[in-house]
């Protein structure tokens, strides 16, 4: 995607993308409420199966469906998603790249002003990817610790000769030598919590200045295990990160605890093409209605999500407040 800034206008303002910082930010007109029309950035699931069964992963296959769509139907997914006007979509899964169609929807999105995300675990990756691959706006990466062991503790490979941290390091080496820096992802827990500070320091002397760390998400398979991954307290990761943001100022790093206030706010597509949202609230994976025989329209309903929240999970506090003039002058 080669233009930095995209807008959409709606009639209370515009979104604004940052493709550079993949970060979203809106101008909205005085005593208007921002309601976005359509999803502003969306999650698809591409495909349920995974190499790896990460003990925290909300993707779990096992409450995923199970039935395939084919390449068309992957592509009329796609048309959808752009028609719509959704202007950050994550690819995920399951594993994504163990859709070999995966890079035609990867062009097809890019192509059409799609800023997209691939969430991969790094492990499919080649170098006859990359020339797609570099076309995404990032290529996020997990790595959960520098401790091969305790990452593979909580990333196992389902192949008995598997090894997901030298798999992972291959797959962060592979993009950087190919000048697509990616993102790399680190969901903590009780077992890598201590373990912050030598994967900042791997990071940032790979070349890497993206950075997203979370706490484990009370979602998927981790949902009924939660309590026995999360330590009685965080605090001291937020005091290393801090440090770490003073020692590494040129290197963004990203700390959420994954906690929310609010349910139904994250537009989902499941791999069987149905739009959808994960109740945080009951850890319920919920189903609405099919991109293969539909449209997005059909199922972003007030009914379905909660609108308001959907736009604070993206824009967050990044809001300027316009004249309202302004809306008068653009429309005469």
């Amino acid at each position: 995607m080669s233009v930095r800034i995209r807008e959409r206008h709606e009639s209370w303002g515009t979104i604004v993308y940052d493709n550079l910082r993949d970060e979203f930010s809106a101008k909205v007109y005085e005593g208007c409420e921002p309601v976005p029309q359509s999803p502003i950035g969306c999650g698809w699931l591409v495909t349920a199966p995974c190499n790896l069964k990460c003990i925290h992963c909300y993707g779990n296959d096992e409450d995923l469906p199970s039935e395939r769509l084919s390449t068309p139907q992957q592509l009329k997914v796609a048309d959808e998603i752009i028609r719509a006007g959704i202007m950050r979509q994550i690819l995920s899964g399951g594993e994504p790249l163990m859709r070999k169609d995966t890079l035609q929807v990867i062009e097809k999105l890019t192509d059409n002003g799609v800023a997209t995300i691939l969430g991969t675990n790094g492990t499919f990756l080649t170098a006859q990817m990359m020339k797609t691959v570099s076309k995404c706006t990032r290529v996020e990466i997990s790595l959960d610790s520098m401790d091969e062991r305790v990452n593979n503790e909580i990333r196992p490979s389902r192949n008995i000769k598997g090894n997901t941290y030298k798999e992972t390091l291959r797959a962060i080496g592979l993009c950087v030598d190919s000048g697509v820096a990616p993102r790399i992802l680190t969901c903590l827990n009780r077992h890598n919590s201590q373990h912050v500070e030598e994967l900042a320091q791997f990071i940032y002397e790979r070349g890497i200045r993206d950075w997203a760390i979370s706490w484990t998400l009370n979602a998927g398979r981790a949902y009924h295990i939660y309590s026995e991954l999360m330590p009685e307290e965080t605090h001291h990761v937020t005091a290393v990160v801090e440090k770490l943001r003073l020692r590494y100022p040129d290197m963004q790093i990203r700390l959420s605890d994954r906690t929310v206030n609010y349910s139904r706010y994250y537009f989902l597509i499941w791999p069987n093409g149905i739009v959808g949202t994960e109740e945080i609230v009951t850890g319920k994976k919920l189903f609405f209605s099919s991109l293969v025989t539909g449209t997005v329209k059909d199922g972003w309903t007030r009914e379905n999500y909660d609108w308001g929240a959907h736009f604070r999970k993206w824009v967050g506090d990044r809001v300027q407040v316009i004249p309202m003039e302004t809306r008068t002058a653009l429309s005469a």
